[in-house]
């Protein structure tokens, strides 16, 4: 898939049927050829990988704290190797850009479809009322259904751009995941974290050049 930034996609196993090998197969359940069953592991990777907080924020167009208010189930569109997960998100507020509304749509790489689920390796997908800070970019794509009218949005880098706040208000990150950026937030109040994103949107100060010398007589 291609937006502003190169995203590349590999399953593990190449085919989740090579996966599903593994797996004791269910009972009277027989498989058309080629539909996708059993499952995947997800890689997916991204150029360019945020190396700062002022480059993630720079490569969003949108950063927003929201609430999960509802994951939509998993699907798989014609011709599409992997599978999404649709989640709509209500904005506590907006840090960088315009959401256009209320709600908006964001789309997660990974899920589960009937008889087939693709895991992503580096990141977990988001869970009803768990609250972010997002960082997104508008998704242009038009052959993705509609949810209710809303705005959909990808999340930058695919995983960079999700910061989990705890119930605690605090900002945690998954140990199962080798992530040097998020991690280096753990622990960080919501409201500390955010100071820190608008400290990193602001302009660097444009360089003075120097006065012209004198003009020797």
């Amino acid at each position: 898939m291609m937006k502003k930034h190169c995203l590349g996609i590999a399953l593990i196993a190449a085919s989740l049927n090579l996966a599903a090998q593994s797996q004791p197969a269910k009972p009277g359940l027989i498989y058309p050829p080629g539909q996708p069953h059993g499952v995947g592991h997800l890689i997916v990777d991204v150029f360019p990988v945020p190396q700062s907080l002022k480059q993630l924020a720079d490569m969003s167009s949108l950063i927003v704290e929201g609430i999960v208010e509802k994951v939509m189930p998993s699907r798989r569109g014609a011709g599409q190797t992997w599978t999404e997960t649709d989640s709509v998100i209500r904005v506590a507020q907006t840090l960088k850009g315009s959401a256009g509304g209320s709600t908006i749509v964001i789309a997660q790489m990974g899920g589960r479809t009937e008889g087939a689920a693709d895991q992503p390796t580096q990141y977990s997908l988001v869970q009803a009322d768990e609250r972010y800070i997002l960082f997104l970019s508008l998704d242009d794509r038009k052959a993705l259904p509609s949810v209710a009218g809303l705005t959909r949005y990808d999340v930058t880098a695919a995983w960079a751009g999700l910061l989990f706040v705890g119930a605690d208000g605090l900002i945690h990150t998954d140990q199962r995941y080798t992530d040097s950026l998020r991690k280096a937030f753990e622990g960080k109040s919501k409201a500390s974290m955010i100071d820190l994103i608008n400290n990193a949107m602001v302009p660097a100060p444009t360089p003075v050049p120097p006065p012209f010398p004198g003009i020797l007589k």
